[in-house]
């Protein structure tokens, strides 16, 4: 790797770090929620499908890559679960890489920048990709998805969850913050439409148009019943 482009990832993997941090507010809180929440992501909804279209297929000694892995919650789950398996996880925001701790010896976290990753898997080495409540947060995610074909073995799964762009009043049912309260700060109702606008970022058509314009056949997808999250299974096609 030359030494301008060296400058040109560092330059990249700050700009990243910076918007995450700036999204995320204190990280060390953050990593704590993304923990607590865990179980609502990786819900009975995710595991069904998984059970039902993954985990069938999946080798003995598989390779599992969970890419926004945050505080690796669900790292160390797959990698107990499935022992003879290598599972990674993919993440730049130090609060995260800091939060995560010991792993099984069959895990082990990648650093990398997700916005222009270089991941050191081989090409066609990996049975399963997830991304989870993170290409949201993404300026672009092509490049990742591209990186996610590169990897994937034909074939291969890449599973998405996200939250999808959705009316503000469907936005605002499971918020815990009232935008119309007389006594609200300026503060915290600037927040909730800044979080508004970042978890509006793409739709479910989106997310279905990058997976096909990145050589990817879409399985399975549907939304969650807040109609605020939806999932999309998609399979490399080559």
């Amino acid at each position: 790797m030359t030494k301008s482009k060296d400058k040109v990832q560092a330059k990249q993997k700050h700009q990243t770090v910076s918007m995450l941090a700036k999204h995320h507010g204190d990280g060390t809180q953050f990593a704590q929620l993304m923990e607590e929440t865990f179980a609502g992501r990786f819900n009975d909804e995710f595991w069904h499908l998984w059970n039902r279209s993954i985990e069938p297929g999946l080798p003995k000694k598989s390779v599992i890559v969970d890419f926004g892995t945050g505080p690796g919650t669900f790292v160390k789950m797959a990698a107990e679960k499935y022992q003879s398996s290598k599972v990674y996880g993919v993440e730049c925001a130090p609060y995260m890489l800091e939060a995560v701790g010991d792993l099984p010896d069959n895990a082990k976290l990648v650093e990398s920048d997700l916005q222009n990753p270089e991941l050191p898997f081989e090409d066609n080495s990996v049975d399963v990709a997830i991304a989870s409540a993170v290409v949201h947060e993404m300026i672009q995610p092509v490049r990742m998805f591209k990186e996610v074909c590169r990897v994937l073995k034909p074939g291969g799964k890449f599973y998405i969850f996200d939250w999808v762009r959705a009316p503000l009043e469907t936005y605002l049912k499971t918020s815990e913050v009232n935008p119309f309260d007389e006594e609200i700060s300026q503060e915290t109702l600037e927040d909730l439409f800044v979080h508004f606008i970042e978890h509006n970022r793409f739709s479910l058509d989106d997310l279905k148009f990058l997976l096909s314009s990145t050589n990817f056949a879409v399985v399975h997808s549907g939304f969650r019943s807040d109609q605020q999250h939806a999932w999309v299974l998609a399979e490399k096609t080559e």
